[in-house]
């Protein structure tokens, strides 16, 4: 089971996605996703220019979309 992260960046335009690996079956999606926000010290950032994704909830929603794969 894992993720798929799709990346759309506002500040270079750019297009990727990942797959990672997790063990999330004992939580439900939705908690999943609320919490992929995550406020801490920690920045989020786009693979090709470095820039913060996660700066506020809906900045990384509108930049960040995460699927559940099996």
């Amino acid at each position: 089971m894992g993720l798929n992260y799709t990346i759309d960046c506002r500040h270079c335009g750019s297009h990727s996605e990942h797959y990672t690996y997790t063990n999330v079956r004992t939580m439900r999606y939705d908690d999943l996703y609320a919490q992929m926000h995550l406020d801490t010290e920690c920045a989020i950032r786009c693979p090709v220019c470095r820039a913060k994704l996660n700066t506020s909830m809906a900045d990384f929603r509108a930049q960040v979309r995460v699927e559940k794969r099996p």
